[in-house]
Parts: C-alpha cells; structure tokens; sequence
C-alpha cells in the first residue's frame, strides 16, 4: 500500500487479498455504502457487487430473540459493466499476463478529499492491448444522495480494437455471504429478491422483508474518437441495460458516463430525474470539501517518514465515518459495519455512541442529533423490552434493528450487557455538554434519560450486609465475562444515568411530573441509588477492580494463551473458560478512565493503565483506541503512538483477518477519539474548553478543529505554542486546504462571535467575541480534578 496525503494507492493485485480489499475501498455517501469490486468481472462472489443502501434489509437466517431478523441485503449490482474486447470478455486484471506493481500495471486508489474511488489496469490478451480505467462515487450532495456516478475509459493500444461494453443492473445478485474471518466460507449468500420487472434502463425489485420495494434506473451515455454513440436495450431475466459498439483505433479512447438512481417504497424512479454526470460530480466534489472543514486533522510531518502515512490513514479513519453516516434521515444510524458488508447484519451496537458518536458531537452537531434522534424514536420499542424483562423505564437493546428492536439471536447473552442503556444516556449528555442545544435536551434527551434511569433502578438491588446498591449478573466492556456483578464502567455509567436523570426532574419539577409521569419520591430514589452504587476499588492498591470478583480470579499467561495475532478463543482456550482468568478481550476500567478523565487521578489512571494492559488480550478493534488515550494522558506518548497506529491501520493492514465482512466502524471513531481526546487533549465541559496536548515525538504539530458550544475554531498545538482560530460559521481565509472557501459548516449552531473560554495546561485563557485569534505559550502544569462525584 502507497499512501499520499489525501489517498491510499495499491498497486498490488494480490487475488487472495481481493475481497477484503473491496472492503477496505469501500465509498459512500450515508444512503449507500458501495465496497470495491471490480464491476466488470462476472466470476464468483466478484459478479455479486456489494452495494448496500442505509435501512434496506432481507431476511435473516437466526432466531432473533424478539421478531423477525433480518440482515442488510445486497443490492442488485448497479455497476455491472460487460466488456467485451475482440469477442472476447475482459473481466477484470489476473488473468491477463498483468504485472505484479509499477506504473504500468495495476492501480487501485481510494481520493478522501473527493470521495472518489478509481482504477486502472492494462488488458493483453492475445493481441489485443488497451488500458481500462474505472471511477465511480455516491454523490454526497444532499439534493442526491440516492445517486451514484460511474465513469469507464477505455483506451485502444494497438489498430483496429472491436470493443462492446453493457452498461447494466444486475438483479440475480445474493448476497456476498462473508460472514466471517478468513478463511473465506464457500456457501452462497441468501436472494432477498421476491419479484422483479425490468423497464427502459430500469428495474423494480420486491424484497423478502416487509415486501420493500427498490426501483432502481439508470441513465448511460458513451462516447468514443470524439462522438456520441447509440446504444441498444438489453433487458433480461433480472437485469436491464444498454449495449455499445465501436471501433477504436491507436490512442483513441471509448468512454462511458453512467448515473444511477435508487429509490425504495412507492417513490418512482424517473430518469429525467437523474443529474448530468460532471453537474453531479462538481457538486458531489463540493459537499465533501464543506465535510472536512471540520473534520479534518492535520498532522505536522517532523522528520518522520511514517508521518505521511499516519496523516493518510487518520484521514482514512474520518473519511470512512463520513462516508457512512445517514444525514438524509434521522430514523436510522450507523450499524456496526457500516454499509461495507453483511457482518452483525446492519444491526446498531453500544460502540455507535461510545466511539462513534463524539466524532460527529464536535464536528457536526447536525449528524450527531440526528443519530441520537434514531435512539429517541425507538425508545417506545425500548419500553417493550424493557416490559417483557420484567423492568420498568427503556431498556435498550444489544443489537438493535432499524425500528429498535432486539436482534441478538436468542441465547447468546445481551440480557446480561446492559450498560448499553447507560451508554445511551452518557451519550446525550456528552451532546448537551458540547453543543449547549436545549431545544434537543428538552424535545428528546430528557425523555431518553428519565426512561434510562426507570431501568436502572428496577434493575439494581440493594445489598444490606454491605450498605451498597449494586448492579448483578452484567457483562461490561470485558466481553470475555460471561457474566460478573458490579462492572465498575456500568456501575459508573450507570451513577450518572440516574443523577442526571434527578437533575432533569428536579430542574423542571411540574413541567417533568406531568410529562413523564413521576411518581412521588421517584427521583429521589433515583439519587439515592446513584450516590449508593458499589464501585469496585481497592484502596491499599488504589485501584479500581473491573468487578468485584476480577482480583480474586487467576492470573493468565498472556503469551501462552495468545501466541499469534488471533483472539484467544480462536486458538488455545474457549470461551467458557475465561472467567477463570484475570484476562480482559477489550478496554474496560481503561475505557472508563479515558472517558471520564476528570473524575480520577493520574496518579489512579497510571496504576489501571499498568495493572490492566498486560492482562487485555485486545480481541476486538474496540480495544486499542482507549488505550491510546489513556496512555496519552498519563504522559506516555510513545505507548499511546503504538496503540495509535495499531487503532488506525486496523482495517488497512487487515491486523484481525476479518476485513472482509467489512469495516470496523466504531475503531475509525476510536482513533479520531485518540488524537483529539488523547494527543490533542480537546474536551469541552463546563462551558470550556480544555486543552492538555501530548504530542508523540513522531509528529511536529497537531491541528485539529470543531464546534465548542456552538463556536467554531481551529486548534494548532505545536512543541511551544497552543492557538486557537475562530472559524466562524461563513468560512473564507481560514478554510486551509480542505475547506470549501466560505462554505456553511455542517450542522453548526450559529455563534460565531461567542465569547470562548478556555484552560490550556492549566492557564486560563479566552477568546473573547472581537478576537479571531488567541496564541498561548506552553509550560505550565496540567490541572487533574480528583474524584467520582456527579
């Protein structure tokens, strides 16, 4: 893999990393999700596409613990591109005497800046010579969001080259069926396709779950030695197109423009409707370059030669976050893959607030109301479950379908993990802290809150021997517990789930008794639980235990029990054997101190960090992120480096063999979490904002931006100085690089002119509304609030 600033090249076919490269060059735009694959080869799984469009699923194939299941459903293949040269088909590079590398051989490349996905090979193939070259890209203008673009070039090497090319909808698709680490299963995937009929570059499909249906047209013109060319319809079994011939001498080239609409229920597809190719593009080029003006991170190159790198693959990271977020809808969110493959079926986990969602808090409020809204509006569904658990209040559901409901296949142990809940609840806290939208606290977060805390104090019990509430029989972050009682990071979470649901009544007595029905003493309780909650610690060791069984288990020989990069259930011990052992899959008492930093010591975080990171086998991409924030707030920036780069490369180097099923979502969030939260030691609490840098030695400057309590600014820290840039809501000069020169900001609440105050290393400082601009000096002492209180 090459890496430039603004892209990821690859220059390197290598069959065997196929599939999980069509993963790793997946584009979208939040309405779809469109892996990598080769559009003109028609061989195996490569025929079937991947195309997969937000909300639009099948039917599963599990028992879901409540209703139906269902799984994200592959779209017919939109892209299908039939190529013929001299009779013969071209289906793609590998068969063809191409080279292995250089410039003339293969050429795969994935433009972040412009969400554009393009590649190139050259064909030889008994005589015959041309080079082929494929762009495509999902149209981020909100105008066109359920549009795709494709652009193919071929250009003839040699006399006399016959060349047909069917620009095609490929309904007699299953789905791709990599479910799985490698290696690859071999069975094919489900067709979600009932009924289809096929009309003028148009197809209608009926799928299997809820009777959706898909209407899908498409709009190609070719072109070739300077002229239009005239096609003729191809409509099959499933399938509509248009086929175009020509004749192309030496250096002349054919080229194909294609537009492609899809549209689910009974809203019709007409093609008139489609835009221009290059009037779609330009607008499509637009909408990315007002995405990053806030988003983007810079990364100052030192004298690094990976600096490059750790700038591409950090611009990978949010690319892809981007790329997959549904902005045209708040009844939908991000589901653990994305719209990059079938694996968890689409569903809607834990990690989407607590490692995704921070990303969009403080670079686009919008989007992130938006998600949080999916939660609001399924929170009826929430009750449900929590009614036929025998709690009171939401109890939300491990793996959530798009109407809420629970997907976790029966048996499996999402009873047990419901910090869940909580999560939730942290989440539209963290909103309000950053963004100060009340109109959104009082329309939906208060509800979400209230209902959270009814939960959590039907499911807590009290223990007298101990004088403590306590929270039994959960799973925490530590997926390798079957299950323990009192997870510190639910039981935290958990605290301020129920005070902050106190608080919201006790702001708004009769307005909240009246609105969400409060019985009397009901809030009260809520509090007292709060305040009572056991929380695992031991003060001799001032250390806070995972559980309150976690010391008492035996130690494990991580080497022995995880002797190559496989997790550990994959290779020496099962499942069921775990608790036995102090063993943690994933960042858990880590997790919790980097994302509550204020409430410990460092002093504390510094003990959890040594005592627990040899014990964490990290067997989930959820796991090296929060250690490279924590490890950063401590001071040790080479560790949090390390895990840095193992948090952003994940996907990239294919470091868990499971690439293929698609992205790992919430870990692009980590490593964003890790710069900001971590190296640029960004928080805004308490109506500040606060910066504490800890920049590797590997990078000479960081500089990053958001939306802090509605004002926008620019943050650039460097081994000397910290300054902070108002950006305003209207950008123009401070736009840099990526902005879109006096482009809206996404999603902002507008106050540009704010006042912002700030602690920088412990100095206070302010940027006050006449100025654009404040520098501040670095060296002074980091301030660290002690302590748990709420």
């Amino acid at each position: 893999m090459r890496y430039e600033a603004w892209s990821i090249v690859n220059e390197e076919m290598d069959q065997a990393k196929r599939q999980s490269r069509d993963a790793l060059f997946t584009i979208g735009n939040g309405y779809f999700g469109i892996r990598g694959f080769f559009e003109e080869d028609g061989r195996g799984i490569s025929a079937l596409g991947g195309i997969y469009s937000a909300g639009v699923f099948g039917k599963g194939s599990y028992a879901a613990w409540e209703g139906d299941s269902r799984e994200l459903c592959n779209l017919p293949n939109v892209l299908r591109a039939r190529i013929k040269i001299n009779g013969r088909p071209a289906e793609g590079p590998g068969e063809n005497g191409l080279q292995e590398s250089g410039e003339a051989g293969f050429f795969q490349k994935l433009d972040m800046k412009q969400g554009i996905y393009e590649r190139r090979y050259p064909y030889t193939e008994e005589g015959a010579k041309a080079a082929l070259a494929f762009r495509r890209f999902a149209v981020m203008d909100e105008r066109w969001k359920n549009v795709i673009g494709q652009e193919i070039e071929i250009r003839a090497e040699e006399d006399g080259l016959e060349l047909e090319v069917e620009a095609a909808i490929d309904g007699r698709v299953t789905n791709l069926n990599l479910e799985s680490c490698e290696p690859l299963p071999v069975q094919p995937g489900r067709n979600h396709i009932t009924r289809w009929k096929t009309g003028e570059q148009s197809l209608h499909v009926m799928l299997d779950y809820k009777e959706t249906e898909i209407h899908i047209c498409q709009r190609a013109r070719a072109f070739a030695a300077g002229r239009e060319l005239t096609g003729s319809l191809t409509n099959g079994e499933a399938e509509a197109g248009i086929l175009f011939r020509c004749r192309l001498e030496k250096g002349e080239s054919f080229r194909l423009e294609k537009m492609i609409r899809v549209t689910t229920g009974k809203e019709s597809c007409p093609q008139a409707e489609l835009p221009g190719y290059h009037e779609a593009e330009e607008a499509h080029r637009e909408a990315w370059a007002k995405k990053w003006i806030l988003s983007d991170i810079r990364v100052g190159q030192a004298e690094n030669p990976d600096a490059l790198k750790d700038q591409a693959v950090l611009r990978y990271n949010l690319f892809q976050l981007m790329a997959v977020c549904p902005e045209h809808t708040d009844r939908l969110s991000i589901g653990a893959r994305g719209l990059s493959g079938e694996m968890y079926e689409g569903c809607v986990f834990w990690d989407n607030e607590i490692f995704k969602l921070p990303f969009f808090i403080y670079t686009n409020p919008g989007a992130a109301a938006g998600l949080l809204k999916f939660r609001y509006h399924t929170l009826d569904a929430a009750r449900r479950h929590a009614g036929r658990n025998w709690f009171d209040g939401a109890m939300y559901p491990w793996q959530a379908s798009e109407d809420g409901v629970e997907q976790t296949p029966y048996n499996v142990g999402a009873f047990y993990a419901v910090h869940i809940v909580s999560d939730i609840a942290h989440a539209v806290l963290e909103y309000g802290r950053v963004t100060g939208d009340r109109e959104f606290y009082e329309r939906y977060g208060m509800e979400i809150l209230i209902e959270t805390a009814r939960f959590f104090a039907s499911r807590c019990d009290w223990n007298g021997e101990e004088g403590v509430y306590e929270i039994r029989a959960v799973r925490g972050p530590n997926e390798y517990d079957v299950y323990v009682n009192n997870n510190a990071y639910t039981n935290l979470s958990a605290a301020e789930n129920l005070m902050a649901a106190y608080r919201a009544v006790r702001e708004r007595e009769e307005e909240a008794e009246k609105r969400f029905s409060i019985r009397p003493g009901e809030a009260e309780q809520w509090k007292k639980i709060a305040e009572g909650l056991k929380f695992p610690y031991c003060k001799e060791r001032d250390l806070y235990e995972e559980d309150d069984a976690y010391f008492k288990r035996r130690e494990l020989d991580m080497k022995r029990a995880k002797p190559t990069g496989k997790r550990i259930i994959d290779s020496t011990l099962p499942y069921e054997a775990l608790p036995l052992y102090q063993v943690t899959k994933q960042a858990d008492v880590v997790l919790m101190m980097a994302m509550y930093p204020s409430r410990f010591t460092n002093k504390q975080k510094r003990t959890a960090y040594d005592f627990y990171e040899p014990r964490t086998a990290h067997d989930s991409s959820l796991s090296y992120a929060p250690h490279s924030i924590l490890a950063a707030q401590i001071g040790r920036t080479d560790e949090a480096y390390r895990y840095f780069c193992r948090s952003a490369c994940l996907d990239i180097e294919d470091t868990q063999l499971n690439t293929v099923s698609g992205l790992h979502f919430a870990n692009f969030g980590g490593t964003w979490q890790a710069v900001y939260f971590g190296f640029a030691g960004v928080r805004f609490e308490n109506g500040a904002l606060m910066i504490d840098p800890h920049l590797p030695v590997q990078w000479s400057g960081l500089e990053i931006a958001g939306s802090f309590g509605g004002v926008t600014a620019r943050i650039e820290i460097t081994g000397t100085r910290v300054t902070v840039k108002r950006i305003g809501e209207e950008c123009g000069e401070e736009g840099g690089e990526a902005d879109g020169g006096g482009k809206k900001l996404p999603g902002s609440r507008s106050t540009a002119g704010a006042r912002l105050n700030m602690w920088i290393e412990g100095k206070q400082a302010v940027l006050e509304e006449n100025q654009d601009m404040i520098t501040v000096e670095r060296g002074g002492e980091n301030h660290v609030a002690a302590g748990c209180n709420f």
